[in-house]
């Protein structure tokens, strides 16, 4: 979780600390296990005290457990501009999905004791208003983060997980054998994030980290849920049930536990699991020799997995590669240029062997199209040549290399080194 979210919640916490009788002690078990959670003990220890000094909480207050000795309080009018500046001052530097994140969080926290005071409300109500939530999607996440089910108000955004169907039509469910309890999963869809709590008592794990009961945890993108006695429920699982596919125009990629073995006997991956839909943008970082390569390779159908799958719109594609025949593109990082032919020439060619079904006066003019977005056009005539005795540079080579691929609009796209050669403009 990043800073800025971690500030803005320690200020608020502190804040609706102050409320009423206080804060609990089960309260402040929460924030100091929810910053165990995402900081190192230093760390913690940074970020507690910006929530005491905030709350205005000395060690002794946070010892006393005697609810009766603490004073009732009402919200001051300096907390009240506090509160104000606080969330407009925040509003301004998280993203929209950060500033539901936030709100979550609020609620997870006045849902430990269940104390839903008119004060503590009224903090969230203005934290929900500043950050511009919807009053439907507020009154979703209030639901799903008090209730102990969720099912007493269908919601067509919940999906539940459990050993039995819930037998609601506006709830889409997700059968898992033998599971003690259910899994609530609510999507926000003016942010597309999906949120977890689990009301049973078996392990549940997410992405290997046990799921406590009550807590909400975010699941996202490419996160993979695991029972005791039932298969796992990945991201692509529950996010397809609001995003249906349809062919030619939406594309959902998943990776299932792809493991790499290299012909010596070595690993080169290991249980790697994923799931993106259509238009993202994904960077894969690592040392030199890390596998990057070999991930892309594996991805793009070029090496097959010594274990996993990889889908399509829940085509295999090791399985079923005729079936998904154009859909992937691959920009490696060598050079895939002929030295004797003109720029224009490298790309007309290649797309004529790629759009048999067009003319040479279309081809001709995709081509020109092509070569001008990537500013290669008034380079067209131009012989590439070789690396050692170039007639164009190196950054041009570089965009000629992914115009080859560019210009059969490919709807995955794997590029091997994409900025090798290329200004940051």
């Amino acid at each position: 979780m990043s800073e800025e979210i971690l500030k803005a919640l320690m200020q608020l916490f502190g804040i609706i600390a102050k409320q009423d009788e206080g804060i609990a002690s089960d309260e402040l078990k929460y924030i100091r296990e929810f910053l165990s959670r995402q900081l190192s003990q230093d760390k913690v220890n940074e970020y507690y005290q910006l929530f005491e000094k905030i709350a205005e909480i000395s060690l002794h207050d946070s010892d006393n457990k005697d609810a009766s000795a603490k004073q009732y309080r009402l919200t001051s009018v300096r907390d009240s501009v506090k509160i104000l500046s606080i969330c407009r001052k925040i509003n301004k530097t998280l993203t929209r999905e950060q500033k539901v994140i936030v709100l979550f969080r609020l609620f997870e926290l006045i849902n430990i004791n269940k104390r839903y005071s008119a004060q503590r409300m009224a903090i969230i109500n203005t934290v929900a208003e500043v950050f511009n939530i919807s009053a439907g999607e507020f009154e979703s996440i209030r639901r799903f983060a008090a209730l102990p089910s969720p099912t007493l108000h269908p919601d067509p955004n919940l999906v539940i997980i459990s050993s039995s169907s819930p037998g609601l039509d506006k709830i889409i469910h997700i059968s898992c054998e033998s599971l003690s309890g259910e899994v609530f999963i609510l999507r926000i869809p003016s942010v597309d994030l999906y949120f977890l709590k689990y009301s049973g008592n078996d392990l549940v794990t997410l992405n290997g980290m046990q799921v406590f009961p009550d807590r909400i945890y975010l699941f996202a993108s490419g996160s993979a849920l695991r029972f005791p006695k039932s298969k796992p429920v990945y991201y692509s699982d529950v996010s397809s049930r609001f995003q249906p596919l349809m062919p030619g125009q939406q594309i959902l990629f998943e990776a299932r536990n792809i493991s790499y073995r290299f012909p010596n006997g070595e690993f080169g991956l290991r249980n790697i699991t994923f799931a993106e839909p259509q238009g993202r943008l994904i960077g894969i970082m690592g040392a030199s020799g890390a596998g990057k390569t070999t991930l892309l390779n594996v991805l793009a159908g070029i090496e097959k997995p010594f274990q996993g799958e990889i889908y399509i719109n829940g085509i295999d594609l090791h399985k079923r590669k005729k079936d998904l025949e154009g859909v992937i593109g691959v920009i490696p990082q060598d050079d895939l240029l002929i030295e004797e032919l003109t720029v224009f020439q490298n790309l007309w060619f290649a797309a004529c062997q790629c759009f048999r079904d067009k003319s040479k006066d279309e081809i001709t003019a995709l081509t020109n199209q092509v070569l001008k977005s990537l500013g290669l056009l008034e380079y067209s005539h131009l012989k590439v040549g070789s690396v050692l005795n170039r007639e164009i540079s190196g950054g041009q080579r570089k965009r000629l290399n992914i115009a080859l691929e560019l210009i059969r609009e490919p709807s995955v796209l794997f590029v091997d080194e994409p900025t090798s050669g290329l200004s940051s403009r």
